[in-house]
């Protein structure tokens, strides 16, 4: 991707330190570890924004709204002497910028939101949510992996976004989404960028998107009827259960919740948990419905494109390819589906 040049640069350093003054910020950052790639860190006006190089952070950005391990409430005591207060932890409601998410990351937003503001709304998700502006940096490159187009999505969706931002021939350029994005530009002196919206489409017509051309909407369709289908003997082959796809997806949403117990008390938290592990569907009474790497493999394509859908209305997938890109037998989400559509195709 191209990034703006060093006025471009300046000037957004310049509005992140106007968020600083009332909001905690995010921004992408390439890790100093091999291989551990970008990650959203919160930014210092020491360090600084550069965004030489960047593509999309190794973990997306769900971690900030629904942190890997997350402590619930502490308690102490026993039986009638019990007593218990909830935790929340100390940036839970602080409002806070996340500058540079992707598209495709944006729109998991909406995937969670729908988990988490779903019959039982949870306080932990919705405050951190609602506390958050989402600005996001369209993809006018996108990446080998990625497949947005193919789940519905595109390099410049702007769904999920409270402000839209696009590098356009060397500038940086904005616009508000939502109340809250336009809220935010006008209170840290950004100017909004009438024009920006059309020169992004402009440019995006001029910018292949990766795509297999398989309509979002024969997923569902595609999989009906398909559980006890043959097709799976063979495509859970090469899967080794690791669960790396699903830590690394942004619209897994699955978790744990434990007593971290001592004397005269404990601590119950929670923690992001996946469903390719045989422990996730193990009965107490050592039944598990899910016995093998080919169950837990189907159940996790039957949910995110046939299941969550006819719930929610949403494939539970925006193209990112992290799965794609970290796999580490190669396992391509990408002609796994295409392997699935391709009975329905017309």
């Amino acid at each position: 991707m191209a990034v703006p040049g060093r006025g471009g640069i300046d000037r957004l350093n310049a509005w992140l330190r106007a968020c600083a003054r009332s909001r905690q910020v995010w921004v992408p950052r390439r890790s100093d570890r091999p291989k551990a790639g970008w990650r959203m860190v919160p930014w210092s006006a020491e360090d600084g924004l550069d965004l030489e190089g960047y593509r999309n952070t190794l973990l997306p950005p769900k971690e900030i709204f629904f942190p890997r391990w997350e402590p619930m409430l502490r308690y102490s005591g026993w039986g009638r002497n019990l007593r218990w207060e909830e935790v929340r932890a100390p940036s839970a409601g602080r409002p806070a910028v996340l500058f540079g998410v992707r598209p495709c990351d944006a729109r998991s937003l909406t995937v969670l939101d729908a988990v988490f503001q779903d019959d039982h709304p949870d306080p932990y998700y919705l405050q951190r949510r609602r506390a958050v502006v989402v600005v996001v940096l369209a993809c006018t490159t996108p990446g080998r992996s990625c497949f947005c187009a193919d789940v519905g999505g595109g390099p410049a969706d702007e769904r999920g976004a409270d402000v839209m931002a696009a590098e356009l021939e060397g500038e940086i350029r904005m616009w508000p989404v939502t109340d809250k994005g336009a809220q935010l530009l006008a209170e840290t002196g950004w100017e909004p960028d009438p024009g920006g919206r059309e020169l992004l489409e402009q440019h995006m017509q001029r910018t292949p998107t990766p795509a297999h051309g398989v309509p979002a909407g024969r997923y569902p369709e595609a999989l009906e009827g398909r559980f006890e289908d043959p097709v799976w003997d063979r495509l859970h082959l090469p899967c080794l259960g690791c669960a790396s796809c699903t830590y690394l997806c942004p619209t897994c949403h699955c978790f744990d919740v434990a007593d971290e117990t001592s004397d005269g008390g404990g601590l119950r938290v929670r923690g992001w948990d996946s469903c390719m592990f045989a422990l996730y569907t193990l009965h107490a009474s050592g039944h598990n419905p899910r016995p093998s790497v080919k169950e837990r493999f189907r159940n996790r394509f039957m949910h995110k494109l046939s299941y969550f859908p006819k719930r929610y209305g949403l494939l539970a997938c925006v193209g990112c390819g992290r799965c794609v890109e970290h796999c580490p037998v190669n396992v391509d989400v990408r002609e796994v589906m295409k392997e699935l559509v391709s009975d329905v195709q017309s």
